[in-house]
């Protein structure tokens, strides 16, 4: 065996393959996917939460009250979501 043969063959061993990089930074950026939409599902949870409360208080529907709390809680949680997406690398 000449000694690129031997080369070759080193580096196909310790090189990891191209494939499995870009299959791993696509599996990376879907959990990051992932746990955006939680935390901004967390956010909406919490805004129905405070708009059924609201809506007990000031005596319009429940069912408005929470409608419109996720509403905002989703909005919030986007945001949210956004500005932490711009300030990581």
């Amino acid at each position: 065996m000449e000694q690129k043969q031997a080369d070759a063959i080193a580096q196909a061993i310790l090189d990891p393959d191209r494939r499995q990089e870009a299959l791993l930074r696509k599996r990376e950026q879907e959990e990051k996917s992932i746990a955006q939409r939680r935390n901004v599902a967390w956010f909406t949870l919490a805004g129905c939460g405070i708009g059924a409360l609201a809506a007990a208080f000031t005596n319009i529907h429940f069912g408005t009250g929470v409608l419109y709390g996720g509403l905002a809680g989703s909005a919030l949680g986007w945001l949210v979501a956004v500005s932490r997406g711009r300030k990581s690398p």
